[in-house]
């Protein structure tokens, strides 16, 4: 049920050339997700699937009996939730900080095309001692070698509950990623032209998700902030639907408007929970590498 960040790497199965492989692994009928109205009738069979099959506390989910978050915050996360597919001020203990960030210093990273793995600790400036331009880095995980406060927080109750309520079922997949985003000289042009995540999009992943996210260093409006645009998960323009993929920002801020754009910063170990149909972006990063776990449920 949990997959390290190294699925993310390996890519979806759908760029596949098979067809058939393809659509037994979903990712052709997923694409459907990007209509609201298919994660809603999804949400309904998993929820009636689950509840007959007496699966209203997953056994596979080990769901943890202690939560590291204020439970008296949960009726505002998940009221925010459900009105604009955002909710923000969830903060990791100091300590689970810097458990983290000690493990992704000491773990080597990939990217993608790139021939080798590296540790962030050999990238200056933006590049490699080989002259490779990084623009992001991607913590790798293997069995042998694990983050126990990442481990802890897939199980983490309160955020199981929040999940349950939006998605109105426990998820049956859990994935995370530990992505250092690169501090470049590099225009923000070509930034964007290379690293698909600065631009606006939106996630399919799955036929029903949501995701949470912990900055685990300092993030400024300058060093990466998560940009998204509020409650975008339902109301977006037949083209974008359509055309899904990257979207320039004046499209994006053209139709929503300016007052709908959040630009999210927090200091280290502040979390916040998002629909990620909804418009969304990292801002490149100039004065610092930033540090983001994300986990996403589906």
């Amino acid at each position: 049920m949990v997959n390290s960040a190294l699925a993310r790497l390996q890519g979806r199965s759908s760029a596949a050339k098979n067809p058939l492989k393809r659509l037994m692994h979903g990712d052709i009928t997923q694409r459907f997700a990007r209509f609201s109205s298919v994660r809603k009738t999804y949400s309904v069979m998993q929820s009636i699937r689950q509840y007959c099959s007496g699966e209203l506390y997953p056994p596979e989910l080990n769901i943890a009996e202690c939560s590291v978050f204020d439970w008296s915050s949960l009726t505002k996360h998940m009221e925010n939730m459900h009105r604009a597919g955002v909710s923000l001020g969830l903060q990791l203990p100091s300590q689970m900080v810097e458990e983290i960030q000690d493990y992704a210093l000491h773990t080597p990273c990939r990217e993608p095309n790139y021939h080798r793995d590296f540790y962030i600790s050999e990238v200056h400036n933006g590049y490699l001692p080989d002259g490779h331009s990084v623009i992001r880095a991607l913590v790798t995980d293997t069995p042998s070698k694990t983050c126990p406060a990442i481990a802890q927080l897939l199980s983490d109750p309160f955020l199981l509950t929040i999940v349950r309520n939006y998605l109105h079922y426990y998820p049956t997949e859990i994935s995370w990623h530990l992505t250092w985003s690169i501090a470049s000289p590099l225009p923000d042009e070509v930034i964007r032209q290379q690293y698909p995540p600065a631009s606006f999009h939106y996630d399919i992943a799955g036929y029903n998700f949501m995701t949470a996210y912990f900055y685990i260093t300092d993030v400024e409006a300058d060093s990466g902030p998560h940009v998204m645009i509020r409650d975008s998960r339902r109301d977006k323009p037949l083209k974008m639907l359509i055309s899904g993929g990257r979207q320039s920002d004046e499209a994006v801020l053209g139709y929503y408007g300016k007052d709908k754009e959040m630009v999210i910063t927090g200091s280290r170990g502040f979390g916040f929970v998002q629909d990620p149909s909804c418009f969304h972006k990292v801002k490149p990063p100039k004065t610092s590498h930033r540090l983001l776990l994300q986990v996403r449920y589906s």
